[in-house]
């Protein structure tokens, strides 16, 4: 089961990055907008890889690392909200 665990993790985090070089060859606002979302998605997925690598490797409580956790999935949210919301501004 970790082995599937990090495999799927590796997976989310290629993913993101792929969407964010998908979005970032658009130039302008769009394209600045359309970063801001990318960087959000690849903030989510390293989100992802730090809460399984703690598991194995840092010394962290477990309340703490769901802290942690929470809070920069919180932030990759709030660059994706940030990104679209200038996405529609721009209209």
């Amino acid at each position: 089961m970790e082995i599937l665990t990090i495999l799927s993790d590796i997976v989310i985090v290629f993913l993101s990055i792929w969407i964010l070089l998908k979005l970032k060859g658009y130039g302008g606002l769009i394209g600045e907008s359309l970063a801001r979302v990318g960087y959000g998605t690849v903030i989510i997925g390293l989100s992802q890889i730090i809460e399984t690598i703690r598991l194995d490797y840092l010394r962290i409580d477990l309340p703490t690392l769901e802290i942690v956790h929470h809070l920069i999935f919180i932030l990759g949210l709030v660059l994706i909200a940030i990104g679209f919301k200038r996405l529609m501004e721009g209209k």
